[in-house]
């Protein structure tokens, strides 16, 4: 919705927060892209991954974990 605002006559309950991106993407500040939704490094903040997956977007992210010791 954010790169074809077309549909906005459909879209009139839409939170204001949307907008703001819609303008940002229209002043070329922030670009669109399709990722396929197994490969997406925001689950490793949203779900409970097995370790290949958790490894890899902890990866892609550039987190770093640090284990306390007391």
């Amino acid at each position: 919705m954010a790169s074809n605002p077309v549909m906005e006559s459909q879209n009139k309950h839409i939170n204001i927060c949307f907008h703001a991106i819609q303008d940002f993407v229209t002043q070329d500040k922030v670009k669109l892209f399709y990722l396929e939704g197994s490969e997406n490094p925001a689950d490793l903040l949203t779900k409970n991954l097995g370790q290949v997956k958790f490894h890899k977007f902890r990866e892609q992210l550039g987190l770093i974990f640090y284990q306390h010791t007391a």
